[in-house]
């Protein structure tokens, strides 16, 4: 997250600037916003060089940066260094613009247990940056600049992670200190928090697929559930007819609880197309991309027929 002096030391980070000069303005010693400007150049916010015998910081290109000084030239009088620091970030990370969500979804999409939630949305509802009304939260359209910072600001930290994973990472669903990247650089189900996910992890539930030479992982997690995979499949790709058919004969063979799923395909924002699949789980009738019951149960026949864990596709 940002701190408070992380955040109060951002409006002034314009045009390069020394510590000399940043200590004179804002009356913090020289140790102290060294200690600050490191963190910052951690989270790619700035540059850091040696000119003679000054340390100057440079701003950096990163657009989350560029987003807070147009949100500071278009309110000035506002201090957004309390309502940005800490916990706050991800309360607003999980909300929308005008957009309006219960306090659980909120708390879900943020990573976030909803005590915390329900006391942060006090104090963003003072400041008039957040509107409440019968549906749940929102982010007031006057402060949208707010939710583009957040994203950008995530979206930053995301991809600085993705790069130590591979140089060649490139994030493809950014989320509230969470992520998945896609990679041509195959690491094992498991590296550190990343976790294979996606097509290519359906072979740990005995659906075996030949990888296109991409592979997704996600993080931070410890293994990755059916569910998580078959979500997370349809986040990473345009699900068509392939990807529907190894989809929906997993989850007809193996079983899955509806209710998880539809948990994480509201949260990576696939909760149309995961409907569509339960309701032809159960029995409706859905024209291409959809499979055919008879490719369903060839591909079955392929890979499971006779498997003693076998469950009909039961859901919990």
């Amino acid at each position: 997250m940002l701190t408070r002096a992380e955040l109060r030391i951002l409006p002034a980070l314009h045009k390069p600037t020394s510590l000399k000069e940043l200590s004179a303005q804002l009356g913090l010693s020289r140790a102290r916003l060294s200690v600050i400007a490191k963190s910052l150049e951690e989270k790619g916010l700035v540059e850091r060089r040696r000119e003679g015998r000054e340390i100057v910081l440079y701003p950096s290109s990163a657009r989350a940066l560029e987003v807070y000084h147009e949100l500071s030239l278009k309110f000035p009088h506002i201090d957004f260094t309390p309502l940005l620091a800490g916990r706050n970030l991800k309360v607003i990370g999980g909300m929308a613009v005008e957009k309006p969500r219960p306090a659980w979804e909120i708390a879900l999409r943020a990573n976030m247990n909803r005590y915390t939630v329900h006391h942060v949305l006090a104090k963003l509802m003072e400041s008039l940056i957040v509107g409440k009304n019968k549906e749940g939260y929102f982010i007031t359209k006057r402060f949208s600049l707010i939710r583009d910072f957040v994203d950008e600001y995530f979206h930053l930290q995301n991809s600085i992670k993705a790069k130590r994973f591979s140089g060649d990472a490139l994030v493809v669903w950014s989320g509230v200190n969470e992520f998945i990247l896609a990679t041509r650089s195959f690491k094992g189900t498991a590296w550190g928090s990343f976790q294979l996910t996606g097509l290519s992890r359906f072979g740990d539930f005995g659906l075996n697929i030949v990888s296109a030479g991409v592979y997704h992982y996600y993080w931070p997690s410890e293994g990755i559930t059916l569910e998580e995979a078959a979500v997370h499949a349809l986040t990473t790709t345009e699900p068509g007819a392939r990807e529907l058919l190894y989809i929906i004969t997993l989850l007809r063979t193996k079983g899955f609880s509806v209710a998880k799923l539809r948990r994480l395909a509201l949260k990576f924002d696939v909760l149309e197309i995961v409907e569509e699949i339960i309701e032809y789980l159960n029995g409706g009738e859905k024209g291409y991309p959809f499979p055919s019951l008879e490719e369903v149960e060839e591909l079955y026949r392929q890979y499971f027929e006779g498997h003693k864990n076998d469950n009909k596709g039961e859901a919990d």
